[in-house]
Formats: C-alpha cells, structure tokens, sequence
C-alpha cells in the first residue's frame, strides 16, 4: 500500500527522495543496519496522532531507493521507558537485530530532572527485523559514575576484537560534556572501561557519541551541546563534528585512571581538533553503521533541537526528515568526506542543460535591498520540476548559484555564503564556510541536492556539507542559475518509491 503524499505547497512541502512519516515528526537517526540484505533505518518519532508518545520509527529498504515504512515497533510501554524510547543503535548479532537505546523515566516528585528524579535506563529489544521481542534492562543510573547528571544516553554499540563496546553520551558536573565507555563480554553485563572529557570547557553536554573507523584510522563523533556561536563556526544552536584521533577510542578512553571512583571524566580531548560535520542550518545527531558490502554509511537529522526561538519548520500534520545516506571516507589529508550513496543516482532523470536560454522567467533583482541585487550577465539556467541534483567541477573565481529567487550559494574570494533572500527560510538567514577551513584552502567543486524542502550542498567532494531546510512557494517548479566558471552537470530527480508494510 503507497503512503498517501500530496506533491503541493497545499500539504506541508512533502519530500521526494528524503525519507517523511505520514503524520508525526522525524529526529535522531537510531538503529541504522543491515540484515540479510535488507537495511533497516530508525529514527525518533512523535505519531502525534493519535498520541504523542516517543519512540522509533521504522522504514525498510534492499536498496535505499525502495523504502516500506514499517511503523513504530518501539515505543513506551512500560516502567523502563514510560517518559520516552529514546536515542540508541543496532548491532546484527546471530542473525538478529539487538537494539540498544534509552528508555526515559522521571521519578514523581519535586525534582528538576536534570542532576536528580530522572532515570536513564539502557534497554536492550532483540528483532528479527519484523517482530520485536521483550525490553531488558542493561544499565541503570548507578552503573554511571558519581560525576554524572541524570542526563546520559545514545547508547552506539559495537563489536571490536571480540569484545562489546558502548558509548555514552553525558552532561556531568561543572556542566561539562562527556563521553562514557563501557564494555561487556555478552552484550547483557556491561562495566565502564573509560571515559572522556575536553581539555578545555567545550559545551555541557555531549549528545549522540559515535565511533567511525576508516582506513585505519578512528574519529569520535559526538553532539556538544552550548558552544557559543563564532563567525564561522558552531553557528547552530547545537552542532555535530568528529576528533580525530591518534590511536583507538578504546585505547584512549580506557586510559582513565579513576573509572567509577573518579571526580570526574578523563580529560583526553583536545577541543580544538574538533572539525564540523555540517555548516548549515539543519544538521544533527548524525549516526553511522558499516553495511554488508563494507561501506561506512552516515544518516543525519536534518534538523535541530531547541530552534523554536531562532527559525521554523512550518509544516503542520508532519515534520523533519532525515539526509540522504552518505557514504564516508577520508581524503588525502585524513578530512572524513561525506558523499550521497551511489544508488540515488537511478533517480536521476535525463541530463538537463544548463544554458542562457534556462534564465526565462528571472529578474536582474531579488528583494528590494540593494545588497540582494544580482547581475544575470554571463548566468547559464534551467528549470526543474521541483528537485534537482547538480554537480559543478573546476570551480575558478568568485560566482553565485540562485534558487528562485529565495536562496544563493555564493562564492566570494575565500569565503562560500548560503543566504537566504526571501521568508524562504522560515527565519533562516546566513550560513557561512571559509576556505581556509578546507584541507585545500580553496573551493573546488560543488555538489548540490534540491528535494522541495531540502536542501544538501556537499563542497569538495563533501569534506563540508552545508544542510538546510527551505520553504519555497513553488515546490513544483524549480528555478536554477549560475554564474559560476566550471563544468555544469544537472538532473532532474525522481521521487523514491514509499510504501506502508501490509
């Protein structure tokens, strides 16, 4: 049975190619697997209707075009998790999905559930990839140490040299973030083996931890949570980013001298090696898995908590979607690049040239302010139905590309802008990446994906990406230009195949 979407700006700028709930609302991407072939991707859901319980989403696919949204098969129902199944992963073991995550519960009482009345339980359910089996505790409060806030959670659970590992995140005292790192011989029993803190203060809480390990080398991923904004950096409200690491997050983590005695985490991050994942306005909770052909595999949320005072997703009965899946590696100078798995390419329609003639319908101004003018002269256009992937190699000197006329992506000397010029951006403004924060010191390429509300620019072979939503009139028709010196390719996309499980 087809998802009953509606392709107009009449019924909340529904996507094409990014994976939308029917009602209710997408978050943190959790779970993300494959079994058998089939991969299974979770994220938190909000149903709304008919109750706004929270919990995992579910969809299906052999082949990440094809997608079967399989419902909410983990949910609140009992004591471990009544306030919330909230963020985890999935490891296959035995031929069965094992699904860690934190189930929340808040102690009645006068309490502010935050360093008291809050218990974070670490839930193990084991699926075959259909049914779901019993919730099992597998670590409560007091296996945390004493430093801790009732915040830690976003178990990621994985298998190294035969052992079981899992990461925490943590918020402790001195509001500081912090990974935990536990180990476990059966996946059931785990102990802490280590823990990690920054050096210097670098925000209160780290959400989302991750482990990624790519030709030999390993990075920790996590959320910090209260950086405050720079000029051209953690311009979000949260943020997501990588350390990279001289050694094993094992070896590293498990250097902690104090464990469950210490005062307070191991201060063996260097903050200022930390390197963003994402420099637009929506980007968060990235979690990554490696699928059965080998590929190391990352998901986002694309969007943010806590923004309802900055900018708005004003979709009604559904909201957020997650990013296309992106494949990692590491360019030449150890960078983690982020690319659009190969397999979105079948939904390209047939090349579309991009020429003088395409500019049919656009003004020489946007806006009245003078600074929003732009110069069409020596511009090259087309138009799209509503979505778009568009990839401009060689990038030499300064140009602008211009979507409608509500968004820019202007290259200017060695600075990349994404602006908004019209209430598009539901509040969203300026998003800015320096050159110099490329292991190239330059711009080289650009890659751009346009699903009607989405938008995804991945910059030199996606070392940068720049994630954000818009809120165009038209989602219909998609108006393209481009003034920048490079070799233009450009397709239309076509919508993936959504499905609900009979």
């Amino acid at each position: 049975m087809a998802l009953n979407y509606q392709w107009n700006p009449a019924h909340n700028w529904r996507l094409r190619f990014h994976l939308q709930t029917e009602t209710g609302d997408v978050t943190d991407p959790n779970g993300l697997s494959q079994l058998d072939g089939t991969y299974h991707f979770f994220h938190q859901h909000r149903r709304l209707w008919p109750d706004k319980a929270h919990g995992w989403g579910h969809w299906t696919s052999r082949d990440l075009v094809h997608w079967t949204w399989c419902g909410s098969p983990i949910m609140p129902t009992c004591d471990l998790d009544r306030n919330g199944s909230y963020s985890g992963s999935a490891v296959v073991r035995d031929g069965k999905l094992w699904c860690y995550y934190t189930g929340n519960a808040l102690v009645p009482g006068d309490y502010d559930h935050d360093w008291a009345g809050r218990l974070a339980n670490e839930t193990l359910v084991v699926s075959d990839g259909t049914t779901f089996g019993e919730k099992r505790l597998v670590l409560a409060n007091e296996g945390y140490p004493a430093y801790c806030s009732c915040h830690v959670r976003d178990p990621k659970v994985w298998n190294q040299d035969g052992r079981w590992h899992m990461l925490l995140g943590a918020r402790v005292r001195g509001d500081k973030g912090a990974v935990l790192l536990y180990g476990s011989e059966d996946g059931l029993s785990w102990s802490l083996e280590g823990s990690a803190t920054s050096q210097e203060p670098f925000g209160y809480m780290w959400e989302c931890p991750n482990r990624v390990a790519l030709e030999g080398r390993e990075f920790l991923l996590a959320c910090p949570q209260g950086l405050p904004k720079r000029d051209f950096s953690w311009q979000n409200v949260h943020n997501a980013g990588y350390f990279p690491l001289e050694g094993t997050v094992v070896d590293i983590l498990g250097a902690d001298p104090g464990l469950m005695e210490a005062d307070a985490p191991y201060a063996c991050v260097d903050p200022s090696t930390f390197v963003e994942l994402d420099y637009g306005f929506d980007f968060y909770a990235p979690q990554t898995f490696e699928d059965e052909s080998g590929r190391t595999l990352l998901v986002g949320w694309v969007g943010l908590p806590d923004i309802e005072t900055q900018y708005e997703n004003p979709t009604r009965e559904w909201t957020h979607t997650l990013t296309v899946p992106r494949v990692l590696s590491l360019n030449e100078a150890g960078r983690i690049c982020q690319w659009p798995v190969p397999e979105l390419e079948a939904l390209r329609g047939d090349p579309v040239e991009l020429g003088p003639t395409g500019l049919e319908g656009f003004t020489g101004t946007v806006g009245s302010a003078r600074a929003e003018e732009h110069d069409l002269a020596g511009a090259i256009g087309a138009t799209f139905p509503g979505t778009c992937d568009l990839v401009v190699e060689d990038l030499a000197g300064d140009g602008r590309i211009l979507l409608n006329g509500d968004l820019e992506l202007m290259i200017s000397g060695d600075l990349l802008e994404l602006a908004f010029l019209s209430p598009a951006g539901a509040f969203r403004t300026v998003r800015r990446l320096r050159a110099q924060d490329l292991s190239a010191g330059a711009f080289r390429d650009l890659r751009v994906l346009v699903d009607t509300s989405v938008v995804e620019v991945y910059v030199n072979g996606g070392e940068a990406t720049i994630t954000t939503r818009w809120y165009p009139q038209d989602i219909d028709r998609l108006h393209l230009s481009s003034t920048l010196s490079g070799r233009h390719q450009a397709w239309g996309m076509e919508s993936m195949c959504f499905e609900v499980q009979a």
